[in-house]
């Protein structure tokens, strides 16, 4: 099973999985893309929590597209 990060953006309180190097995909819209590493360190905070329930509750994934959710963790 392959692991992964999530980061919560903390402009908007969104998810992202973190794919290495500098790729990101938005657990909400499913949608990559690149941020430079000088960006990504402003905007994302890793979420322990987060990572841990994705990782092992892959259908969670599921629920936070289809009810559009975002984190209220700060």
């Amino acid at each position: 099973m392959e692991t992964f990060a999530v980061v919560r953006n903390i402009q908007n309180n969104q998810l992202y999985k973190y794919l290495g190097g500098t790729t990101y995909v938005n657990v909400m819209t499913g949608k990559s893309g690149e941020v430079p590493n000088e960006l990504a360190k402003k905007i994302f905070k890793i979420n322990l929590g987060a990572t841990d329930l994705l990782n092992r509750y892959p259908n969670i994934e599921l629920l936070i597209k289809e009810l559009e959710l975002i984190s209220d963790v700060k």
